[in-house]
């Protein structure tokens, strides 16, 4: 049975972030932006739904999993899973500074 999806506000933001830096990018190509994001996206939430546990864990976490997408692995969505479903926490662009990332991570 696939696990329900829940986007936590964060995540909602992050993925509208994500949208808008690639708008601005690709000169607001749509095709394009589904290319880069919006398709590897849905084919790994598809795919996570039914195989929660195939993203391996965080370094340091024993609940946060990371899954790559995006051309060169550029994205990570990393998500828990519990109990109501795959809980995602955070959609970044993981060629900022580690630093950054572990801090938006730490509050999970």
């Amino acid at each position: 049975m696939a696990l329900e999806l829940v986007w936590t506000a964060g995540a909602e933001a992050d993925l509208l972030n994500l949208h808008q830096q690639l708008f601005e990018l690709l000169s607001g190509d749509e095709d394009a932006i589904s290319k880069v994001l919006e398709a590897p996206l849905q084919s790994s939430l598809q795919l996570l739904r039914g195989h929660p546990e195939l993203a391996p864990r965080v370094r340091g976490s024993s609940r946060v999993r990371r899954r790559l997408l995006g051309p060169g692995n550029r994205y990570g969505l990393f998500y828990t899973v519990e109990q109501r479903g795959l809980i995602i926490h955070a959609l970044l662009d993981l060629r900022q500074h580690p630093q950054t990332i572990l801090r938006r991570l730490g509050k999970i």
